[in-house]
């Protein structure tokens, strides 16, 4: 997959000022994606009152960028290699023809190769659009972002919420650990949803999905002296709260606060370093 810039564009483009369209073609139901890419004339189908006008049309003069077009069905892959090779597009219903100039960008996640030897993908279209290819390196393959795409991913969140949440050390680990399947759209929802979870303070290992949490610690070069640091600053944590809340007699309130941290950052500390009240103001 890819992801185009619509201010480069109008920087460097020589259609710059002009519209850039955007398309999902997996989003899309296979008998709606004709009528939204090609638009329709007034009583094409049943519930067309009025004329529509297509994706393409919009996108005139400029740019419609087609993402995940390696789920657009054979007889769409038909119709927009004419709109290459013609320069014209066809509303569902019309008369004949209309001439569009439009510059056309795809993105796919899935193997178009493979895909045309067994006969899902044409051969003729696939030519037609790697005129020019940007090959997307996996997240996994370039471990120097995920940091970087984190941090920023939570920037973003702290802007909006007006918040100064941190990743704590031990899961800065983990998502170098991961290995990233979904690349860097999972990176961002993994991130958005362990800040709704967070106690606004910093992202902890409880925050974040199961698939992250229980990874081994042992993965990746020099983990084993990660893990044991780790360990020492679990402890040395522990300590720490175990002899805050007997200080103040089992109040975790003000336990919290003389820590400086929220309540609940309280709980979601003493569940993660399993810190138990076994009897009157005896911590294990």
């Amino acid at each position: 997959g890819g992801c185009f810039c619509d201010e480069h564009m109008k920087l460097y483009s020589a259609r710059a000022g002009k519209p850039l369209v955007t398309v999902n073609c997996a989003a899309l139901a296979e008998n709606l994606l004709e009528s939204e890419l090609f638009g329709h004339e007034r009583g094409a189908f049943t519930g067309a009152q009025h004329r529509r006008i297509g994706r393409i049309e919009q996108a005139a003069g400029g740019t419609i960028f087609l993402d995940e077009i390696g789920d657009m069905p054979l007889h769409m892959q038909a119709k927009i290699l004419r709109v290459l090779q013609e320069g014209e597009v066809e509303p569902v219903g019309g008369s004949g023809p209309e001439p569009v100039d439009v510059r056309i960008l795809s993105a796919t996640r899935k193997n178009l190769t493979e895909m045309i030897q067994r006969g899902e993908f044409r051969e003729d279209l696939y030519y037609r659009l790697n005129v020019i290819n940007i090959e997307m390196v996996p997240l996994r393959q370039r471990r120097g972002d995920i940091l970087e795409l984190a941090n920023y991913f939570l920037a973003r969140l702290n802007k909006t919420y007006h918040q100064s949440t941190v990743l704590s050390g031990e899961v800065k680990r983990c998502l170098m650990n991961y290995q990233w399947p979904g690349n860097i759209r999972e990176l961002d929802n993994v991130i958005k949803g362990a800040y709704a979870t967070c106690d606004g303070f910093s992202i902890d290992m409880i925050d974040l999905p199961a698939r992250l949490a229980n990874l081994q610690k042992g993965a990746g070069p020099g983990a084993e002296g990660s893990k044991k640091l780790a360990e020492l600053m679990d402890n040395y944590e522990r300590e720490i709260i175990k002899s805050t809340l007997r200080a103040t007699g089992g109040n975790c309130q003000q336990a919290a606060e003389e820590l400086g941290i929220h309540r609940s950052a309280l709980y979601k500390k003493m569940a993660r370093l399993n810190i138990r009240r076994r009897k009157e103001n005896v911590y294990e």
